[in-house]
Protein backbone atom coordinates (compact mmCIF):
# COMPACT_ATOMS: atom_id res chain seq x y z
CA UNK A 1 0.00 0.00 0.00
CA UNK A 2 1.33 3.02 -1.04
CA UNK A 3 2.30 5.72 2.12
CA UNK A 4 -0.39 8.57 2.36
CA UNK A 5 0.66 12.13 2.24
CA UNK A 6 1.11 14.17 4.97
CA UNK A 7 -1.42 16.81 5.99
CA UNK A 8 -0.30 20.02 6.39
CA UNK A 9 -1.96 22.59 7.70
CA UNK A 10 -0.34 25.92 6.27
CA UNK A 11 -1.14 29.32 8.40
CA UNK A 12 -1.44 31.24 5.35
CA UNK A 13 -4.50 29.33 4.71
CA UNK A 14 -6.36 30.00 7.94
CA UNK A 15 -9.22 32.19 8.78
CA UNK A 16 -8.64 34.76 11.68
CA UNK A 17 -12.50 34.64 12.33
CA UNK A 18 -14.86 33.36 14.46
CA UNK A 19 -17.34 31.09 13.95
CA UNK A 20 -19.75 31.44 11.10
CA UNK A 21 -22.97 30.07 12.57
CA UNK A 22 -22.25 31.61 16.14
CA UNK A 23 -22.09 35.37 16.65
CA UNK A 24 -20.21 36.79 19.20
CA UNK A 25 -21.93 37.41 22.28
CA UNK A 26 -20.45 39.88 25.11
CA UNK A 27 -19.16 37.96 27.84
CA UNK A 28 -19.36 34.77 26.72
CA UNK A 29 -16.01 32.94 25.19
CA UNK A 30 -16.42 32.96 21.35
CA UNK A 31 -15.93 29.82 19.13
CA UNK A 32 -13.16 29.81 16.65
CA UNK A 33 -13.68 29.54 13.00
CA UNK A 34 -13.77 26.20 10.87
CA UNK A 35 -10.54 26.63 9.58
CA UNK A 36 -8.73 26.74 12.74
CA UNK A 37 -11.35 23.56 14.55
CA UNK A 38 -9.81 21.92 11.83
CA UNK A 39 -6.46 22.84 12.55
CA UNK A 40 -6.70 21.25 15.67
CA UNK A 41 -8.16 17.98 14.40
CA UNK A 42 -12.04 19.13 15.74
CA UNK A 43 -14.55 17.85 12.96
CA UNK A 44 -16.69 19.28 14.59
CA UNK A 45 -18.56 20.97 17.75
CA UNK A 46 -19.30 18.05 19.69
CA UNK A 47 -15.75 16.95 19.20
CA UNK A 48 -14.69 20.58 20.15
CA UNK A 49 -16.44 20.83 23.30
CA UNK A 50 -15.93 17.00 24.60
CA UNK A 51 -12.18 17.15 24.08
CA UNK A 52 -12.17 20.75 25.68
CA UNK A 53 -13.87 19.44 28.90
CA UNK A 54 -12.35 16.39 29.18
CA UNK A 55 -8.71 17.78 29.55
CA UNK A 56 -9.67 21.08 31.40
CA UNK A 57 -11.30 18.24 33.94
CA UNK A 58 -7.73 16.95 34.22
CA UNK A 59 -6.06 19.82 34.28
CA UNK A 60 -7.98 21.23 37.34
CA UNK A 61 -7.52 17.91 38.89
CA UNK A 62 -3.81 18.80 39.45
CA UNK A 63 -3.87 22.89 39.21
CA UNK A 64 -3.51 23.95 42.91
CA UNK A 65 -5.28 27.03 43.94
CA UNK A 66 -3.46 29.94 42.85
CA UNK A 67 -1.70 27.77 40.02
CA UNK A 68 0.32 28.86 36.99
CA UNK A 69 -0.36 26.47 34.01
CA UNK A 70 1.59 25.90 30.74
CA UNK A 71 0.08 24.83 27.44
CA UNK A 72 2.28 23.20 25.55
CA UNK A 73 0.70 23.29 22.13
CA UNK A 74 -2.32 25.23 22.77
CA UNK A 75 -4.12 25.95 19.57
CA UNK A 76 -6.67 28.47 19.34
CA UNK A 77 -7.27 27.89 23.29
CA UNK A 78 -9.84 24.92 23.03
CA UNK A 79 -8.63 23.85 26.63
CA UNK A 80 -7.68 27.56 27.71
CA UNK A 81 -11.44 28.30 26.67
CA UNK A 82 -12.67 26.36 30.10
CA UNK A 83 -10.18 26.49 32.05
CA UNK A 84 -11.01 31.04 31.90
CA UNK A 85 -13.63 29.49 34.53
CA UNK A 86 -11.12 29.20 37.12
CA UNK A 87 -10.87 33.05 38.29
CA UNK A 88 -7.82 31.84 40.94
CA UNK A 89 -5.18 30.44 37.71
CA UNK A 90 -2.84 32.27 35.38
CA UNK A 91 -1.86 30.70 32.17
CA UNK A 92 0.57 30.93 29.17
CA UNK A 93 -0.20 29.13 25.74
CA UNK A 94 1.79 28.70 22.87
CA UNK A 95 2.40 27.77 19.39
CA UNK A 96 4.12 26.95 16.18
CA UNK A 97 0.54 27.70 14.45
CA UNK A 98 0.68 31.28 14.27
CA UNK A 99 -2.74 31.90 13.45
CA UNK A 100 -4.26 29.90 16.56
CA UNK A 101 -2.19 32.17 18.65
CA UNK A 102 -3.59 35.55 16.88
CA UNK A 103 -6.74 34.38 17.48
CA UNK A 104 -6.48 33.17 20.99
CA UNK A 105 -4.70 36.51 21.49
CA UNK A 106 -7.80 38.47 20.34
CA UNK A 107 -10.88 36.50 21.18
CA UNK A 108 -9.73 35.04 24.68
CA UNK A 109 -6.97 37.34 26.75
CA UNK A 110 -9.06 39.99 26.62
CA UNK A 111 -11.99 37.77 28.67
CA UNK A 112 -9.10 37.14 31.66
CA UNK A 113 -8.64 40.01 32.50
CA UNK A 114 -4.85 39.77 32.09
CA UNK A 115 -4.45 35.93 33.71
CA UNK A 116 -4.18 34.20 30.13
CA UNK A 117 -1.57 35.21 28.02
CA UNK A 118 -0.87 33.00 24.38
CA UNK A 119 2.67 33.13 22.53
CA UNK A 120 3.43 32.43 19.02
CA UNK A 121 6.80 30.47 19.07
CA UNK A 122 8.34 29.93 15.09
CA UNK A 123 9.91 26.76 15.72
CA UNK A 124 9.46 24.22 11.99
CA UNK A 125 6.80 21.71 11.70
CA UNK A 126 6.06 20.08 8.41
CA UNK A 127 2.59 19.52 9.84
CA UNK A 128 2.00 22.80 11.00
CA UNK A 129 4.52 25.22 10.43
CA UNK A 130 6.31 24.46 7.54
CA UNK A 131 8.25 27.89 7.11
CA UNK A 132 9.09 28.03 10.89
CA UNK A 133 12.17 29.56 11.25
CA UNK A 134 13.40 27.79 14.62
CA UNK A 135 14.55 23.52 14.22
CA UNK A 136 12.42 21.98 16.95
CA UNK A 137 15.71 21.29 19.21
CA UNK A 138 16.16 25.19 19.44
CA UNK A 139 12.45 26.14 20.51
CA UNK A 140 12.81 27.57 24.16
CA UNK A 141 9.60 27.80 25.73
CA UNK A 142 8.13 31.05 26.97
CA UNK A 143 8.07 30.17 30.04
CA UNK A 144 11.06 31.05 33.11
CA UNK A 145 12.82 28.58 34.66
CA UNK A 146 10.97 26.39 37.64
CA UNK A 147 8.15 28.60 37.94
CA UNK A 148 5.16 26.62 36.29
CA UNK A 149 2.94 24.59 38.70
CA UNK A 150 0.84 22.53 36.19
CA UNK A 151 2.26 21.89 32.23
CA UNK A 152 0.22 20.02 29.68
CA UNK A 153 0.15 18.74 25.87
CA UNK A 154 -2.99 17.73 24.49
CA UNK A 155 -1.91 15.51 21.56
CA UNK A 156 1.45 17.36 21.18
CA UNK A 157 4.00 14.40 21.37
CA UNK A 158 1.56 12.61 18.75
CA UNK A 159 3.31 15.21 16.69
CA UNK A 160 6.48 14.83 17.89
CA UNK A 161 9.65 12.91 16.15
CA UNK A 162 11.83 11.32 18.73
CA UNK A 163 15.00 14.02 19.31
CA UNK A 164 12.08 16.42 19.42
CA UNK A 165 10.02 14.88 21.79
CA UNK A 166 13.39 14.86 24.10
CA UNK A 167 13.66 18.30 24.02
CA UNK A 168 10.22 19.29 24.19
CA UNK A 169 10.22 16.87 27.57
CA UNK A 170 13.57 18.83 28.85
CA UNK A 171 12.22 22.27 28.40
CA UNK A 172 9.26 20.97 30.18
CA UNK A 173 11.16 20.13 33.40
CA UNK A 174 12.78 23.38 33.37
CA UNK A 175 9.40 25.18 33.45
CA UNK A 176 8.13 23.45 36.39
CA UNK A 177 8.40 23.66 39.53
CA UNK A 178 9.91 21.00 41.74
CA UNK A 179 7.06 18.68 42.41
CA UNK A 180 5.19 20.32 39.50
CA UNK A 181 2.87 17.68 37.20
CA UNK A 182 3.12 17.39 33.45
CA UNK A 183 -0.04 16.25 31.67
CA UNK A 184 0.87 14.20 28.37
CA UNK A 185 -0.66 12.11 25.71
CA UNK A 186 0.53 10.13 23.46
CA UNK A 187 -0.46 7.52 20.78
CA UNK A 188 0.79 3.81 21.69
CA UNK A 189 0.72 1.57 19.23
CA UNK A 190 3.98 1.48 16.97
CA UNK A 191 4.43 -1.24 14.90
CA UNK A 192 5.45 -4.59 16.65
CA UNK A 193 9.45 -4.41 17.69
CA UNK A 194 9.34 -0.32 17.52
CA UNK A 195 9.60 1.48 20.12
CA UNK A 196 9.10 5.10 18.32
CA UNK A 197 7.33 5.43 14.70
CA UNK A 198 5.60 7.59 12.45
CA UNK A 199 5.59 10.95 10.53
CA UNK A 200 4.82 14.72 12.37
CA UNK A 201 1.15 14.22 11.30
CA UNK A 202 1.00 10.81 13.15
CA UNK A 203 3.67 9.54 16.03
CA UNK A 204 3.46 6.70 17.94
CA UNK A 205 5.53 5.51 20.99
CA UNK A 206 5.34 3.00 23.36
CA UNK A 207 3.71 3.82 26.70
CA UNK A 208 7.21 2.40 28.72
CA UNK A 209 9.19 4.13 26.29
CA UNK A 210 7.43 7.22 26.47
CA UNK A 211 8.47 7.07 30.16
CA UNK A 212 11.98 6.25 30.04
CA UNK A 213 11.96 9.48 27.76
CA UNK A 214 10.63 11.32 30.53
CA UNK A 215 12.34 9.90 32.78
CA UNK A 216 15.72 11.07 31.59
CA UNK A 217 14.24 14.61 31.59
CA UNK A 218 14.09 14.42 35.19
CA UNK A 219 10.28 13.07 35.79
CA UNK A 220 8.51 10.22 37.55
CA UNK A 221 5.36 8.52 36.42
CA UNK A 222 2.58 10.28 39.16
CA UNK A 223 -0.68 8.65 37.43
CA UNK A 224 -1.34 6.56 34.42
CA UNK A 225 -4.99 8.29 33.41
CA UNK A 226 -5.60 6.00 30.60
CA UNK A 227 -7.53 6.60 27.92
CA UNK A 228 -8.30 10.48 27.08
CA UNK A 229 -10.23 10.95 24.13
CA UNK A 230 -8.71 8.62 21.56
CA UNK A 231 -5.22 8.59 23.13
CA UNK A 232 -2.86 7.79 26.32
CA UNK A 233 -2.53 10.21 28.43
CA UNK A 234 0.34 10.78 31.37
CA UNK A 235 1.03 12.35 34.77
CA UNK A 236 5.03 12.68 35.18
CA UNK A 237 6.14 14.60 38.55
CA UNK A 238 8.98 16.86 38.28
CA UNK A 239 11.32 15.47 40.43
Amino acid sequence: MAEQPMIVHDPAGVRLATHPDYPVFKHVVPLPSISLMDSIGAATLENFFIVAEAWASVVSRFAPTGASVLDIGCGCGRTARLLLLRPDLTYLGFDVFKPAIEWAEAYLSPLSGGRFRFAHVDGHSAHYNPRGALASRDVVFPAADGRTDVAFAASLFTHLLEPDAEHYLAESARCLRRGGVLVASIHDEPPPGVRYAGREDRIDVERGYFVTLAGRAGFALREDLGALCGQTALAFERR
